[in-house]
């Protein structure tokens, strides 16, 4: 938990992403949520880990829920006060968040397992650039857990700019039973792969492997 208090804007910016449950922009959360986190709050918000932000160009910013956002949360549902100056939108979400606390616990449930399990009962949604390399990885990988190439994907995966690819690929490689990794034999690669690579920790990473998580 934050030793800083958050504002409402923040809360509700968290609460978006959490129930989102997916990679968003920032003109996302405002244009369809109604929720402007300007740039102090958004700054603040990375600063304490609660989000994960990524700039693959100069007007496009996205925005994660982190780990420390999901425990955020989740001690927000067992909250017994509306924060300070919450207004009454405020003590109408608090109190849906404190039933659905409620209902969690009795079903013994998790949050984040919960809200990823009924995202995919929403509707369908535009595919994320994650999920698209995922599909595009199991059309080119024989079996789950084969080395396949980042060029590759990259010729399936169009309509995204070079940066969007890459800011995916790096939060894929956080992710369970994802890995990165450099061609073992440089003088091998040839143009096209090295062009491709994307660089993880000051190093270019040519192939990744998905596990089945």
């Amino acid at each position: 938990m934050p030793e800083e208090r958050l504002t409402m804007v923040e809360t509700a910016a968290l609460f978006i992403l959490m129930t989102e449950a997916r990679t968003v922009t920032n003109a996302t959360l405002t244009g369809q949520h109604g929720c402007r986190l300007e740039k102090h709050s958004r700054e603040k918000l990375e600063g304490l880990k609660l989000i994960e932000v990524e700039r693959p160009s100069r007007n496009r910013i996205l925005l994660t829920l982190g780990k420390r956002g999901w425990a955020y949360c989740t001690a927000e549902l067992e909250s017994t006060a509306v924060p300070p100056r919450a207004g009454a939108a405020g003590g109408a979400l608090y109190a849906v968040l404190r039933r659905l606390g409620q209902f969690l616990t009795v079903q013994r449930l998790d949050l984040e397992g919960f809200i990823e399990a009924s995202a995919g009962h929403v509707g369908p949604a535009e595919p994320t650039v994650e999920e698209r390399i995922r599909t595009a990885y199991r059309t080119l990988a024989h079996r789950p857990g084969d080395w396949v190439s980042i060029a590759d994907l990259r010729d399936i995966v169009t309509d995204v700019t070079a940066a969007e690819m890459d800011a995916a690929l790096r939060r894929l490689n956080r992710r369970s039973g994802v890995a990165l990794v450099p061609e073992a034999n440089q003088k091998t690669l040839d143009t096209r792969t090295r062009a491709a690579a994307v660089i993880i920790g000051d190093q270019p990473k040519h192939s990744i492997s998905m596990g089945t998580s």
